[in-house]
């Protein structure tokens, strides 16, 4: 039993010694990424109702094909709007805390 608390003791030792390097603050900053992240999902969306505006004009009156297109602007909405709440709700609690 001594030799499993030596053991134990030895072991505690070198974890502190291997985590001493290891930055204690990191200045991360949460809301700064993923602020980032919304802007990069803003642009995507923006640019699916871009791809879905183009090929609505170049349907040429083709009911799938316009069909198609309108779902794609469509679902670029929703995800829009998805993302607007999602940093909404993200400033708001941030702002917060």
């Amino acid at each position: 039993m001594e030799n499993f608390k030596i053991f134990a003791v030895e072991v505690t030792q070198k974890v502190k010694e291997a985590t001493q390097n290891i930055p204690k603050n990191t200045d991360l900053d949460v809301k700064g990424v993923l602020n980032w992240v919304y802007a990069l999902a803003g642009i995507v969306a923006a640019g699916f109702i871009v791809y879905g505006g183009v090929n609505y004009v170049m349907a040429q009156g083709d009911p799938g094909k316009l069909r198609q297109a309108g779902q794609t602007i469509a679902y670029a909405l929703i995800g829009l709007a998805v993302v607007l709440i999602a940093a909404a709700v993200t400033n708001f609690v941030a702002g917060a805390v």
